[in-house]
């Protein structure tokens, strides 16, 4: 996508995607070289799409108005979801007014970003496998100014998100351990990255003993990786870290209805995403993005209810339910994050199911051990028209996975289920550690049907102020 060589729609050959506010007139030229008064035919409320026929006035077929509403009522979030509206419509290539949209409030700048951005996401199919995948059509940008930086900026986050969705959307025989591993190989190569891959026989010369034992039920290796993104000097390094379990059955607790788990591994592929979008922006940070990954699987190897596991950190744990697999991958991941050095931290899981019960899709569920990071996170959300809602971390929790056999249990039902998994993952923080837990069971996916790239771009924006 670039930006037009033109300023002014009757230059452009293509036709004209033309938000336009309630309180707002069309362009006074547009309505005299059309020969009407098209204001009192173009439904200008909030989402609403009027497509005018330009019959021979302009040297482009049709003008298609976006209603954005009251322009004093518009948000960002209002924008995207307006633009998101608009994008579908969109058949041939065409070229979008920006300055129409702008407000006091909104710049021509944040107005082409948040275009392009959501152009691209609106533009997503999931693959149909053994077909062609389709070519998203041109779009560009008209404006006075020079856009072209916040072209690529949208263009970044827009693909980002969708390389997201792409894996995930990808189905499990063709998504496994060893293809994320050949994603992330891809990714280092582009951008330059340097990555480490620890397979079965390095897990267990390091003691990682949580993801090998949920691995014990797979065919498959089961791998740890770190992609190390360093853009920013001296700082220190944070992290983000992605739960990438590519199926999951249950394992011996195993599930009544595996449908939509290959979406379990969408931690994981918001974390490559997430790298991808700093390294497209080249943001001024040093990340590391910390992928644990395996199939959960059952045959005669497989972990039991009842087995204690040594984990990473040299804590035990007694495994209640094989279904409670993400977490014990997931504490070798933030152990492996910590030993690296990472004192900031934001982890990435379709965890619990109780998480989607209590916030269903449209929350997803946070949790920190820092109110301070809490605060600065939650106002990003905001800021990135994304929805979280923080959930409680307790001792009392704590309590109620006690183990005769173990420092504790991973699980004890669904119970106060996602909060539990929380404060598990929580004890293998170090006091000195800012964390933050997305639980995005709920949100990642549409009930099993596409993936939505959530978080993403909340992540990369804290990541990287």
């Amino acid at each position: 996508m670039e930006q037009a060589s033109y300023s002014f729609i009757y230059e452009s050959t293509q036709d004209i995607i033309y938000p336009i506010y309630e309180d707002k007139d069309i362009c006074p030229k547009v309505v005299e070289t059309l020969g009407y008064d098209i204001n009192l035919i173009v439904d200008k409320k909030l989402n609403q799409i009027t497509t005018i026929y330009t019959l021979g006035q302009y040297p482009f077929d049709k003008i298609i108005f976006i209603g954005l509403g009251k322009s004093i009522e518009m948000t960002t979030a209002k924008m995207r979801d307006a633009f998101i509206t608009v994008s579908q419509q969109i058949k041939q290539p065409a070229s979008f007014d920006a300055k129409r949209a702008t407000t006091d409030m909104i710049d021509i700048h944040k107005v082409t970003q948040l275009f392009v951005e959501s152009y691209i996401y609106a533009s997503y199919k999931e693959h149909v496998i053994g077909h062609d995948t389709k070519e998203i059509i041109e779009v560009n940008v008209i404006a006075q100014e020079n856009v072209q930086a916040d072209i690529e900026i949208g263009e970044a986050y827009g693909n980002g998100i969708n390389y997201e969705r792409t894996l995930a959307d990808t189905p499990a025989n063709l998504m496994t351990p060893k293809d994320i591993v050949k994603a992330a190989i891809q990714l280092a190569k582009e951008y330059n990255l340097e990555l480490t891959i620890l397979d079965n026989q390095k897990l267990q010369e390091m003691g990682a003993g949580g993801i090998l034992a949920v691995n014990q039920g797979s065919d498959l290796p089961a791998y740890m990786l770190a992609l190390k993104y360093n853009h920013g000097s001296n700082q220190p390094y944070k992290a983000v870290v992605g739960k990438g379990i590519t199926f999951d059955s249950g394992g011996y607790n195993i599930k009544g209805n595996s449908f939509g788990m290959k979406y379990d591994m969408c931690g994981a592929a918001s974390v490559l995403g997430i790298i991808k979008i700093l390294a497209d922006i080249k943001a001024n940070v040093n990340v590391y993005g910390i992928i644990a990954t395996t199939e959960n699987l059952i045959n005669g190897s497989a972990y039991k209810p009842q087995d204690v596991i040594i984990t990473l950190s040299k804590k035990t744990v007694e495994i209640f339910s094989t279904d409670a697999e993400g977490r014990i991958i997931l504490c070798d991941a933030l152990t492996y994050a910590q030993q690296l050095g990472a004192h900031q931290i934001i982890d990435l899981a379709t965890l619990t199911g109780a998480c989607e019960v209590a916030l269903a899709d449209v929350y997803t569920g946070v949790f920190s051990n820092n109110d301070e990071y809490f605060h600065k996170f939650n106002q990003v959300l905001k800021d990135s028209d994304e929805k979280g809602w923080r959930l409680p971390l307790d001792n009392a929790y704590l309590d109620k996975i006690k183990s005769n056999s173990a420092d504790f249990k991973n699980s004890i039902g669904r119970v106060g289920g996602a909060s539990i998994a929380a404060s598990f993952l929580q004890q293998f923080i170090e006091e000195d550690t800012k964390w933050i837990h997305l639980d995005i069971a709920g949100t990642a996916d549409h009930g099993g049907k596409g993936a939505t790239g959530v978080m993403i771009r909340s992540v990369v924006n804290m990541l990287k102020d």
